[in-house]
């Protein structure tokens, strides 16, 4: 009994001869029979073949030779000790041994050392130890023999390097304490393969491990197996060494494949070009089929998005190469809830921030369970209850801020329950006031929320101590089980985890390893991988292959993308850690150079799409050196076919001459586009023309409205808002998030709401101790000594505002009634109603603001009285920027003449009045800015330019609703041409210029 080897030139051939020897037998119908296959795909195409020559493909098993390890594992009984070697099992012996070794090894000292640089270091440091000593077993288990017998030298015989000197006792200790000797495991398996009496045949694998090849040749010492390899490959050499007899085909060596080649730029578009020519490649060949198409792709994962998103089916009159059946990249059948579990159980390491919390509570394990399906809710929820991060008091404490528990999540909790049930400002001595945003409709999800902050803060202190593997196999279920649901069509994730633990358990029995919350999360994601998808190969699709799968089977046509040297031939990535055991170990780059250039010779057409431009500069770069070596080996020299940068350039729809050169496009979409840019006149952007129109709708008839002071002054502060809400309906505001840090300085919105709650006590003569008791109870100030430093500052700017505007505040209160009608002819009547208050004969406001439009409300009250008849100032107290500290400013504006009040109050009228149906486009601060600088004669055009914003010197504060009709350009403001309802006789050639002018003059000298 021996092992022969069948050498043949084609794939075909290989496949005949395959028929042949599974007929012969095939004697018994009832018994099986065994091809080991270099991988699941290349086994589902062989068994098509099969099937098409026999007419049937029943019992004939097509494993790997690592599927073939574990059947014969099985059969010897040691499917156990093979698994826990294979497993973490292994990882978890090897990191007991490195810390038992630690003493006697200085180098392994260092590895157990306190205060290990990350938290999953230990674990990383155990990984590649037992992935090391598992590559020993498969290139040198002589090696690892001698090691277990006591020997402390390398392969040859030579002493170890001291840095490596500990290898040996590390092997020794790992085995005895996993209680597996893998070469005692390989000799049973070999053993069941000596009475293994299964018909085997190889078919074309080239690569084998020291112990796979061991069980082929225990297989041929009671059998008679046969190998059936291409001439010249890899697999032929290892095959020889083995076989008592060889023979060869009398086929010929198949003929050159024909070869494209394609420079094209970055992935996305190396994407692009590959669908164009696989869609010429169909048209050109209507016998070719997608099942005899592959494209070999060294890294798929680099190009699974992309790969997906260009052979993705759409609407008809797409691109053709979208209707090709091609097999999703991903390959893989993810487990969602393996993230999510993992997440929990880290949950204790982490900060909890709001954020990441919010999209594990949404992640749909736990979203279905507990009913969490409205998004924006939840986020609301927590931005109102002010969650920054943290689970509690004693969760902060772990990261060494004890004793603080404002903006946590059970800090935000209380407050949600206390606003659902207690009336505001009537919460006693509760310490904490209720969140305002929080209604009676929203009481079962933050039932919910309770409930599972709950059990997240028992889960959090029961896993903050290590635990055995089987200890959080336990912890894990309960887990589950408390936290997790789902829907019955996605139960399977469940029971993938629940098998994954299962399988934990049984091989972790009895260990007493101890591993922390994180260690075990990382294992949970590494044992659970994820599962590979049902096989695509054969089904009529066309097949994304790494390199390497499907090696010798004979395709049509094969399609070669992203290889670049990082990949092929690659780094040559040595073992770390290795002891050189010579050539024993393969060359990985050479093995890389074979597959590559297996692959190609096998087809009969091949298509290229390398890089050969820049995709940001599109000049060229250096070719990818592995292409170059290919064909060289394959002894062609096409020529390259370059490719314009876009899918829309014209040059991919231009028919050069001669025709037979042509490459058109069949980016029907892609045409149309470069259609259109050829077409395309350079005109306004959109923003302009939406500005432009907005400008130009029609006006109602004439009508009567009724406007206050207050409305009046906010319609000017904002008039493109006010256009949006009239006319198109359309409320601009902030959606609601959630902000992980904690805020230690008082700054923005938080700075002026703080400092608007003192003035208020002080105009109001109340106790400031209480705003600081309020201003803590709603969270508002940064925590503890922070925030009373805070709200000391802010109460010293504050009480220096109202120390410069006390007198003018508490002069007598008049209160003053005006009502005052503007007839504005074809655009009907505005009525001006409202009650003004003077102090002392002045309308006085005071604001901590810092804008020159908190003007505009006290100069419309002044104004409205003194058109009244009752001449009257505007006095404003804010602060002003000085030098880099808040100081206080007043600004007095003169009393006008009752005709000139009327006619400023007639413009502004008039303005209300166009602006609800016609975009009055004149930015408040701009405008301001625009007539100081005219009323003094330093008005400077190239000083309104540039991008507007708080750096902008004339136009700070765009707001949400200007960017929607002026691009990211100041001077835009000039640009527009008056219409029919601007200002006339300003002199101004441009509405911006004349609504300024008209509406703000009186306030030039003033600001």
């Amino acid at each position: 009994m021996a092992l022969s080897v069948v050498t043949g030139h084609r794939w075909t051939t290989l496949l005949d001869e395959l028929a042949v020897l599974l007929r012969e037998s095939s004697s018994d119908p009832f018994a099986w029979s065994r091809v080991v296959v270099s991988s699941a795909a290349t086994g589902r195409i062989v068994g098509q073949e099969v099937a098409a020559r026999l007419g049937i493909s029943a019992g004939i098993a097509y494993p790997t030779p690592r599927a073939l390890m574990a059947e014969l594992a099985e059969s010897a009984g040691v499917a156990r000790d093979r698994s826990r070697w294979l497993g973490t099992p292994l990882e978890l012996a090897t990191w007991e041994a490195v810390t038992a070794l630690s003493a006697a090894h200085p180098v392994l000292a260092r590895a157990v050392a306190p205060g290990l640089p990350r938290p999953g270091g230990r674990r990383a440091l155990a990984s590649r130890l037992a992935s090391l000593q598992r590559w020993y077993v498969d290139v040198a288990p002589e090696l690892v023999a001698a090691w277990l017998d006591g020997g402390e030298t390398t392969l040859d015989g030579a002493a170890l390097p001291e840095h490596l000197a500990w290898q040996p006792a590390l092997v020794r200790a790992t085995t005895d304490l996993l209680e597996v000797d893998p070469l005692a495991t390989l000799d049973a398996i070999a053993a069941a393969a000596r009475e293994d009496t299964v018909p085997t045949v190889i078919l074309a694998v080239d690569e084998l491990t020291a112990p796979q090849l061991r069980v082929i040749g225990a297989l041929a010492e009671v059998g008679e197996p046969v190998a059936l390899q291409p001439v010249g490959s890899r697999g032929e050499a290892w095959a020889t060494a083995l076989a008592a007899s060889t023979r060869t085909l009398p086929d010929s060596p198949a003929p050159r494949p024909e070869v494209s080649l394609h420079d094209s730029h970055g992935p996305a578009r190396q994407v692009e070009v590959l669908r164009e020519e696989l869609t010429r490649a169909f048209e050109a060949d209507p016998t070719l089929e997608p099942r005899q198409v592959a494209i070999v792709c060294p890294r798929p994962e680099r190009y699974a998005e992309l790969l997906d998103a260009a052979f993705l089916p759409t609407a008809a009159g797409s691109h053709p190469g979208r209707e090709l059946r091609v097999q999703q990249v991903g390959g893989q059948v993810r487990n969602p809830l393996v993230a999510t579990v993992a997440d929990l159980l880290r949950l204790g390491t982490l900060r909890a921030t709001a954020s990441a919390l919010v999209e594990l509570l949404l992640a749909p394990a736990i979203a279905h369970r507990w009913r969490l399906d409205d998004r924006q809710l939840l986020v609301e929820l927590v931005s109102a209850a002010g969650v920054h991060w943290g689970l509690d008091e004693t969760h902060r404490a772990s990261f060494q801020l004890p004793g603080l528990t404002q903006n946590t999540w059970l800090r935000g909790l209380d407050r949600l329950l206390v606003g659902l049930t207690v009336s505001a400002g009537h919460e006693g001595d509760l310490g904490i006031s209720g969140s305002d945003q929080v209604a009676s409709s929203d009481l079962t999800t933050v039932g919910s929320l309770c409930e599972i902050l709950s059990r997240l803060r028992r889960h959090v202190a029961e896993t903050a101590t290590s635990e055995t593997m089987v200890g959080w196999v336990r912890r894990t279920r309960t887990l589950l089980d408390e936290l997790v649901g789902l829907p019955r069509d996605d139960d399977w994730q469940r029971l993938h985890i629940l098998a994954v633990l299962a399988r934990f358990e049984t091989d972790h029995a009895g260990s007493t390893t101890l591993l922390s919350r994180h260690e075990f999360a990382a294992l949970l994601t590494s044992g659970a991988r994820d599962t590979r998808a049902r096989v695509a190969a054969g089904n009529g699709s066309l097949l994304v292959a790494p390199l390497g799968e499907l090696s010798h089977v004979g395709l049509r046509l094969v399609a070669l993308l992203g290889v670049t040297d990082d990949v092929v031939p690659g780094s040559s990535a040595a073992v770390p850690d290795a002891v050189d055991v010579g050539d024993c170990a393969p060359d990985p780059r050479e093995r890389r150079l074979s597959q590559l250039l297996d692959r190609a010779r096998t087809a009969e057409k091949v298509v290229i799409v390398r890089q050969w431009f820049s995709e940001r500069t599109n000049d060229e770069v250096p070719p990818p050196s592995a292409i170059t070596w290919l064909l060289d080996q394959l002894g062609t020299a096409p020529s390259p076919v370059p490719h314009p940068p876009t899918a829309t350039s014209e040059a991919n729809f231009r028919v050069p001459e001669p025709q037979e050169t042509a490459h058109p496009g069949f980016d029907v979409a892609a045409l149309r586009g470069a259609l259109a840019r050829r077409s395309a006149v350079r005109s306004a952007s959109d923003r302009t023309h939406r500005r432009r129109q907005a400008r130009r709708r029609p006006l109602p008839g004439p009508s009567s409205q009724q406007v206050s002071v207050a409305q009046l002054a906010g319609f000017l502060r904002d008039p493109a808002a006010a256009f949006l809400r009239s006319c198109v309906g359309i409320t601009q505001y902030d959606d609601p998030a959630v902000t992980d840090t904690m805020p230690l300085l008082l700054r923005g919105l938080e700075g002026w709401a703080v400092k608007s709650a003192l003035l208020e006590a002080l105009k109001r003569d109340l106790p400031v101790d209480d705003v600081e008791r309020r201003l803590r109870e709603s969270e508002t100030l940064p925590p503890q000594l922070i925030g009373k430093a805070a709200f000391d500052a802010a109460r010293g700017d504050v009480e220096m505002l109202w120390g410069a505007a006390r007198g003018h505040w508490q002069r007598d209160v008049t209160d003053h009634t005006v009502d005052l009608t503007f007839d504005l002819g074809p655009l009907g009547a505005v009525r001006l109603v409202d009650g003004v208050r003077c102090r002392g004969g002045q309308v006085v406001a005071l604001t901590p603001s810092k804008g020159d439009d908190k003007l505009i409300e006290p100069w419309i009250g002044a104004l409205a009285l003194t058109a009244a008849g009752l001449p009257t100032e505007a006095l404003l107290h804010r602060f002003v920027w000085s030098y880099g500290a808040d100081i206080t400013d007043q600004r007095l504006v003169p009393a006008l003449t009752q005709e000139a009040a009327l006619t400023q109050l007639g413009h502004l009228a008039r303005a209300w009045a166009v602006g609800y149906h016609r975009l009055l486009p004149v930015p408040v601060d701009a405008a301001l800015r625009f007539v100081a600088d005219a009323t003094r004669g330093r008005l400077d055009q190239a000083q309104w330019r540039g991008v507007p914003g708080f750096r902008h010197q004339k136009w700070k504060e765009p707001g949400r609703a200007w960017p929607l009709f002026y691009d990211q350009e100041v001077r835009d403001l000039f640009d527009d041409e008056l219409v029919d309802t601007d200002p006339d006789g300003t002199g101004q050639p441009h509405p911006f210029g004349a609504w300024a002018v008209t509406l703000y003059t009186p306030l030039g000298g003033v600001l």
